[in-house]
């Protein structure tokens, strides 16, 4: 995956960490084009550096500041390869910042990584 400048002291991909996974994320296209529908590829380790295989979720989203989802509704296409996957139909309508929660689903209930950054005139069309 390559680097891009996201915001002030962050470059693509995005990574988030936590006691069970390590979550690494970015737009299949870059820079983002407001309005237009894309998708994303989440990279997903055990702390071990392991792949995370066979993870189901939702994904859901918006701008907390603005009390507002995502206007779209994006979901999980495919594990492309092991613990590498891609959700297809993310939309952004603004600048500012954003999440993405991928929320676990049927056997993968206990899985939750949100995934937090900032769209400015850098990084989006």
């Amino acid at each position: 995956m390559l680097t891009h400048p996201l915001f002030a002291g962050t470059a693509l991909p995005i990574s988030v960490q936590s006691a069970n996974y390590n979550v690494n994320a970015a737009p299949e296209d870059f820079p983002i084009t407001l309005n237009n529908i894309h998708s994303w590829l989440i990279i997903i380790d055990a702390p071990s550096g392991h792949p995370v295989e066979d993870l189901e979720f939702t994904v859901k989203g918006g701008m907390p500041e603005h009390q507002h989802g995502l206007p779209s509704q994006p979901k999980l296409i495919d594990e492309i390869n092991p613990g590498k996957y891609i959700i297809d139909g993310v939309k952004f309508n603004m600048y500012g910042k954003w999440q993405i929660e991928l929320i676990g689903i049927n056997n993968s209930s206990d899985f939750y990584q949100k995934i937090e950054f900032d769209l400015d005139h850098d990084n989006a069309n």
